[in-house]
């Protein structure tokens, strides 16, 4: 329940689950010179070298502060937080690093923007031309043509396929195929950390399981769960809250279970991304990306349980998968 008229300063007012530390940490980052501080250290650090700590003198000059007494203070209060202090001088600890490295990765080198382009996709659903576009920090799939997998999300594009989370850093010198393989690569990664238990965004333990729609409409986009899905996996971080949900038959999804990969290895399909260009990404495995020989069905509800089966040729793999997204039958048929 919400706080109000608290007599608490607002960072320990507005804790809960975060905790104390958190809400210290917080309150250290609450001056400009200590960001500076941070800045100055990112700046000055560069990977491979033997030695990146800063003097105290030269991290002062870096941070343009005369006052020396008022420089040690702020930055004593970043020690043992976000700064390490060495023989050599101070650096950047892990959790200051990746403050930082979260900011330039949020808002990149420009502000992004990306209207409706059209990538060489058909949509899975109706065929239809597709495209890509930028919003909110998301790279997102779209037919053209009819409701996708999400139908109309009021503030998003109607006829979502899928919708990436992409760092505006992404977006840099990259043109819209590579934008969209550059997203797959990152959801297949997150999917894959998430399956193993690991959160991408702080490392933390993940919740994760099978939810189904228990009024699911029969046809088209549900108005219920607003998803053409009645079943979807789903990834909860309990620390950082990160999250995600994904249709069982998107390849993120089971793409490095030992059995579909063997399957696809036996039928000389390889699902590594060509890396001719680093910059293109040009996928080797686009037929089974988002088509129809990959697909879905629920085939019990309590407890949940989803069959994904795969196609190649004249040959199918089943996977099931339990109510919590782990593998719990492997059939394949010649």
């Amino acid at each position: 329940m919400a706080k109000t008229n608290s007599t608490e300063p607002p960072l320990k007012a507005a804790a809960g689950a975060a905790g104390s530390r958190a809400t210290e940490a917080f309150s250290v980052l609450g001056h400009e010179t200590r960001l500076a501080i941070l800045l100055a250290l990112w700046e000055a650090y560069e990977p491979f070298t033997a030695e990146s700590a800063v003097t105290f003198a030269e991290l002062r000059k870096r941070v343009g502060m005369r006052d020396g007494s008022q420089f040690n203070y702020h930055l004593k209060q970043l020690v043992g937080h976000f700064v390490r202090q060495t023989d050599s001088g101070y650096e950047l600890r892990s959790t200051g690093f990746q403050l930082v490295q979260s900011v330039i990765a949020g808002v990149g080198l420009e502000d992004p923007a990306l209207d409706p382009t059209e990538v060489d996709r058909a949509c899975p659903v109706c065929g239809a031309p597709t495209a890509i576009t930028y919003h909110d920090e998301a790279l997102m799939h779209v037919c053209t043509e009819c409701e996708g997998r999400f139908g109309d999300r009021g503030q998003f594009p109607g006829g979502i396929l899928s919708s990436t989370g992409l760092d505006p850093a992404g977006m840099t010198d990259r043109g819209p195929e590579a934008l969209l393989n550059a997203a797959s690569i990152r959801g297949t990664w997150n999917t894959q950390s998430a399956l193993e238990g690991v959160c991408t965004g702080c490392s933390g333990p993940i919740d994760r399981w099978l939810h189904v729609c228990d009024d699911h409409a029969a046809e088209g986009v549900c108005s219920t769960c607003e998803r053409r899905y009645a079943v979807m996996a789903r990834f909860r971080c309990p620390v950082c809250k990160a999250s995600a949900q994904i249709v069982p038959s998107c390849s993120w999804l089971v793409m490095h279970h030992p059995a579909v990969v063997a399957f696809y290895y036996d039928h000389d399909v390889p699902l590594q991304y060509e890396d001719d260009d680093a910059k293109s990404f040009q996928p080797r495995y686009r037929e089974i990306d988002l088509k129809e020989d990959i697909d879905h069905e629920l085939i019990a509800t309590d407890p949940p349980r989803v069959r994904v089966t795969f196609q190649h040729e004249d040959a199918e793999l089943e996977l099931t998968l339990d109510e919590d997204v782990n593998v719990i039958d492997v059939n394949e048929k010649a």
